[in-house]
């Protein structure tokens, strides 16, 4: 049995994944390997396929919290120019109205 972190709350924990040896047993049952030897197999190729879940499916936790990264170096700055400049325009309609 894994030992829980003191702050382990069930309600809130990610869903767990777990071997189903039932289902993936009889893949190996014409094999000449030893029953404990069976279930190293499936443990370890459970293992690989729970990383690749881990990989594309965002189970990590710092994936669920972060979401996607904010660069905000990376978005247009505006273009306070041609805002000032709008802004000017309008007013001077606004006068030429009048």
């Amino acid at each position: 049995m894994t030992d829980l972190p003191p702050n382990f709350n069930p309600e809130t924990a990610p869903p767990t994944l777990s071997i189903d040896w039932d289902a993936y047993l009889p893949f190996f049952e014409d094999e000449d390997i030893s029953e404990d030897e069976k279930h190293q197999l499936i443990e370890a190729l459970w293992s690989i396929a729970v990383s690749f879940v881990d990989l594309g499916f965002g189970v990590h936790p710092v994936q669920q919290v972060c979401g996607q990264a904010d660069d905000p170096l990376s978005e247009t700055p505006p273009d306070l120019l041609s805002l000032w400049m709008s802004e000017q325009a309008e007013q001077e309609d606004i006068w030429r109205d009048q």
